[in-house]
């Protein structure tokens, strides 16, 4: 069997989707599966060139210029550098995003069947709308777009109940879906130290931006030490646009001491490893791997009940009930004591045992793809849902 895995985002994107795609990648060929990958460094040098001045045009405008830009470029890159693989054999295409998927599929002008693994956090067209401030009117256009889309795609796979729900009025009639959790199978893990050190060291892991809200953990710093409470250290992992307002307020909170800033780090496990807390304070999030990793190496994971996240966690171990830094502290206070983070832990750890297994999700992937390249019914594109 061979794979197209297809992909918009560059490999040092700081996203969880290259870092699915990327164990994808190693677990098919691991499996003796032929694995072919498209994504934004593909794109033909020539096109190339001739989009990097459209962008330059057009990304500065903002808004509705900046969508129609991204909106082509990423589609035309995909469906490019996809056409010039018509001829080696490509059994099945997994794309990471819509506008891949559609690409690959129209370049490659066959019936060969495409599985789409969602991984926005409500739906594409809302996260843009969000993200570039769109009037009304472009986002009825964009909607019209992505329900075009997807409507050449009929095999999803979603990490979570809640992306499917959200999402599920832009997809066409009769689709095959599949619920396959991220997972993770880390190379190696320090030993995590003891849980009983005397001050209680908080880590937490993603882009530093608004939708991760580490301000949020800034606060609640913040507010401990105005309760008279030192005993504590706040590990941020990860870098981003925030992360200067993020170390001015640490300064102005007079958290310099009780703050590090460690950056991107290529195995951040093995920083949270060394915690006693993991506290996640995303405002939406679909499956995020930085609880999964957790998880994985022990530390118990308190985070906001938003997105995807009440599914990962066993019977609402760990979700914390306010967003106010004073409530939260409340609610934070019982685990600086080590029997209460041990049991959380616990809990979570036989959880994530059995709901984010590695290999149990590859196999169920494996037997889907073979599903998949043996159904003998041609792959067409379905009809466009039609706006209500």
């Amino acid at each position: 069997m061979n794979v197209l895995i297809a992909t918009y985002l560059a490999t040092d994107s700081p996203s969880g989707v290259v870092t699915y795609t990327q164990t994808l990648t190693r677990d098919l060929a691991a499996n003796g599966v032929g694995v072919q990958v498209v994504d934004a460094s593909s794109t033909p040098v020539g096109w190339r060139k001739f989009l990097g001045l459209a962008k330059r045009l057009m990304r500065p405008l903002g808004g509705t210029f900046a969508v129609t830009y991204d909106e082509f470029a990423y589609f035309t890159g995909v469906y490019l550098a996809t056409r010039r693989l018509r001829h080696t054999g490509i059994d099945l295409i997994h794309a990471q995003d819509p506008r891949s998927g559609a690409a690959a599929r129209l370049a490659l002008g066959t019936n060969t069947p495409v599985v789409l693994t969602c991984h926005f956090n409500d739906d594409p067209v809302s996260e843009l709308t969000n993200a570039f401030s769109l009037k009304p009117a472009v986002t009825r256009q964009l909607t019209k777009w992505y329900m075009r889309l997807f409507s050449h795609i009929r095999h999803y796979v979603f990490v979570s109940n809640y992306a499917y729900t959200t999402s599920k009025h832009f997809l066409p009639a009769g689709i095959d879906k599949r619920i396959l959790r991220n997972s993770v199978q880390l190379d190696s893990v320090a030993r995590r130290r003891s849980m009983d050190t005397g001050q209680l060291t908080i880590s937490n892991v993603g882009y530093l931006d608004e939708r991760k809200n580490q301000q949020l953990l800034l606060a609640i710093g913040r507010e401990l030490l105005r309760r008279g409470r030192t005993d504590f250290s706040i590990q941020l992992i990860g870098d981003g646009p925030k992360r200067a307002d993020y170390e001015a307020l640490a300064t102005e909170w007079q958290l310099t001491d009780h703050v590090v800033f460690h950056g991107r780090q290529s195995a951040p496990w093995t920083l949270v490893a060394q915690s006693d807390l993991y506290v996640h304070t995303a405002l939406n999030d679909n499956c995020p791997y930085a609880l999964i990793e957790a998880m994985a190496v022990g530390v118990p994971v308190v985070a906001l009940p938003t997105g995807g996240i009440p599914e990962m966690v066993p019977n609402g171990v760990g979700l914390l009930a306010s967003q106010e830094p004073t409530e939260l502290v409340d609610e934070l206070l019982p685990y600086f004591d080590v029997d209460q983070r041990q049991a959380v832990a616990d809990q979570q750890a036989a959880h994530a045992a059995q709901v984010f297994d590695h290999q149990q999700n590859l196999s169920e992937l494996l037997a889907y793809y073979q599903q998949l390249t043996r159904a003998s019914q041609p792959v067409a594109p379905a009809p466009t849902p039609v706006l209500s």
